[in-house]
């Protein structure tokens, strides 16, 4: 049982607090992503699971057991960093069996124990046993590398050697995999390719993975959980669809990608939906609460998706719920959609329509109408 759980974790660097009080549990054979900004804690929480960093204050427990007191050659992780971190004048097969080296090493006697270091745990020094050659070769198998083992790392593109590292991080057959922005130094056709890589060998191999990462994106499309942080805190948890749909604070529903968000105040309901005035806008949003009465008067952000909204060559032309007068400002081909941005009395809106014809693009100044459904609209309260 692999479920890890950081209890009341703080993290102080000399007056700089990384981690605040973040409490939260991943469970067994999940992939759980630690989603936020730079500087939000994400990479030090990530740090003190492996024993890289000493906690503050709190506890960290993998399955049962407290690891706080561990080194981190007795936690039962493997880690891939952000920056690769292989030994250049290592082969990749003596870079993927170094893990296996240096726990052979540590379980040696009073020599080895805490003194892991490259030289200590040299292919000379410990040349590899058959055991140790099939392990290697099976995790370069996993990770599409199996004809690479004597070649240098720096003869391997970038995305080979992120494989060589994750190929390290498997081989000690670890309960926890942790990933530290894995594929932050890759093009993005390539990033798509190894996410897709990472999800799908998590799966293969049945273990328990955090994966930290800036890049909604990467989360949304890799994670069965996220946790979203901010200045050491957790603000928001659960599912990709619940993050997206639901975004629990402003801060979360603009850092999800929430490029329309209007701030409004909710002024009466009609008919089960929110009348709220955003600017000179009134807006209906349909109700997700019970009690309607309650929200009368609420400061809230109004969030409409860019794919939810339409456009039509006039406001009669559109049978929604939201329907308004607009000019278009700028407009950009995307291949697969055109983006525009719509003016809107005093508001702006981020508008995406799917198959743009070539030549038909809409051209600033151009007038349409804008329309949107009360159901696409998300209420975030400001409170």
């Amino acid at each position: 049982m692999a479920q890890v759980r950081l209890s009341a974790l703080r993290k102080d660097f000399g007056s700089f607090r990384a981690l605040d009080g973040l409490t939260l549990a991943v469970e067994d054979r999940e992939l759980f992503a630690l989603l936020g900004p730079s500087g939000c804690g994400k990479t030090t929480a990530l740090r003190c699971i492996a024993g890289l960093e000493q906690p503050s204050d709190g506890d960290i427990f993998i399955g049962a057991q407290s690891v706080l007191n561990r080194q981190p050659y007795e936690r039962p992780c493997g880690m891939v960093f952000q920056s690769y971190a292989l030994f250049p004048h290592l082969s990749v097969f003596d870079n993927v069996g170094y893990g296996l080296r240096a726990h052979a090493y540590a379980q040696s006697g009073p020599m080895g124990k805490g003194r892991v270091l490259a030289s200590f745990v040299s292919p000379r020094l410990f040349p590899p046993s058959a055991v140790m050659r099939r392990r290697v070769t099976d995790a370069l198998q996993l990770v599409g590398l199996a004809g690479e083992a004597e070649r240098m790392p720096g003869q391997l593109s970038g995305g080979m050697q992120q494989r060589v590292a994750l190929a390290r991080a498997i081989v000690t057959e670890p309960e926890v995999l942790l990933l530290d922005e894995p594929l932050s130094n890759l093009d993005r056709k390539l990033r798509v390719s190894m996410r897709s890589m990472i999800r799908k060998l998590q799966q293969q191999l049945h273990i328990t993975a955090i994966y930290v990462t800036h890049d909604q994106e990467e989360a949304l499309s890799l994670a069965d959980r996220i946790a979203i942080m901010d200045h050491g805190r957790l603000v928001q948890l659960g599912t990709p669809a619940e993050i997206y749909d639901a975004p629990a604070t402003p801060f979360v529903a603009d850092f999800i990608g929430a490029e329309n968000l209007l701030p409004g105040t909710v002024v009466r309901c009609v008919d089960d939906n929110f009348v709220v005035r955003a600017g000179s806008l009134e807006i209906r949003a349909a109700s997700r609460v019970t009690d309607m009465a309650e929200m009368a008067g609420a400061g809230v952000r109004v969030v409409v998706r860019p794919q939810a909204i339409r456009l039509a060559s006039a406001r009669r032309d559109l049978d929604l719920d939201n329907v308004f007068d607009g000019t278009v400002r700028f407009g950009a081909y995307l291949g697969a959609t055109a983006r525009y941005e719509v003016e809107v009395a005093d508001a702006m809106f981020i508008v995406d329509v799917p198959d743009p014809r070539p030549g038909a693009l809409l051209r600033a100044g151009d007038r349409v109408g804008v329309g949107f459904a009360a159901n696409s609209v998300m209420l975030v309260s400001d409170a």
